[in-house]
């Protein structure tokens, strides 16, 4: 997952700085966790090859709109979708995806969660056990300093999209308890 977020970011720069001329579909959506408005969260739809991405910042109604840089929308697709919501508000800068800070910020966010994703899969476990490193079977995983369930913001998340040209908002109903 660590080359995957290293992945992701490259391609949205990439993305930006060529400004690709496929066409982009108006994606916008609403974030609720047990029925709730989700403020402050990170929603990141995460194409079915991994290599285009698209974030975007929800507000007091866990309304979000997605971008790529500066280029609105998404390209039309299936995609896996993350949300993360950092425990410490973030400035304005860092807050938004298309800044070099918001991209850092996107990218340690994500590191956590496949640190902690890769650790909580007995697989994963037994293999590091197996070459000698590690945590032993005893010890946590690493905690994602995410405000939501951490299943919504790994590789394991069981959040989907589907993009269209006419797709209606996108509703992304969060548990407390998946």
């Amino acid at each position: 997952m660590h080359r995957h977020v290293l992945y992701t970011a490259l391609a949205s720069l990439t993305i930006v700085l060529t400004g690709c001329g496929a066409k982009l579909v108006p994606v916008s959506g609403v974030v609720t966790l047990d029925g709730k408005p989700v403020e402050g969260a990170t929603v990141t739809f995460i194409s079915e090859d991994g290599k285009s991405t698209y974030s975007g910042s929800t507000d007091a109604s866990g309304n979000f709109s997605l971008q790529s840089g500066e280029r609105i929308g998404a390209l039309p697709g299936d995609y896996k979708v993350t949300v993360i919501k950092s425990p410490i508000k973030p400035s304005a800068e860092v807050t938004s995806p298309d800044s070099t800070e918001g991209m850092k910020h996107m990218k340690a966010l994500g590191e956590e969660a496949t640190k902690a994703s890769k650790a909580s899969s007995p697989d994963m476990k037994m293999k590091m056990m197996m070459k000698g490193g590690g945590p032993s079977p005893s010890s946590a995983p690493p905690a994602i300093k995410s405000e939501l369930p951490v299943i919504y913001a790994g590789s394991n998340s069981p959040l989907t999209a589907k993009v269209a040209p006419d797709s209606p908002p996108i509703q992304l109903q969060l548990k407390s308890k998946p």
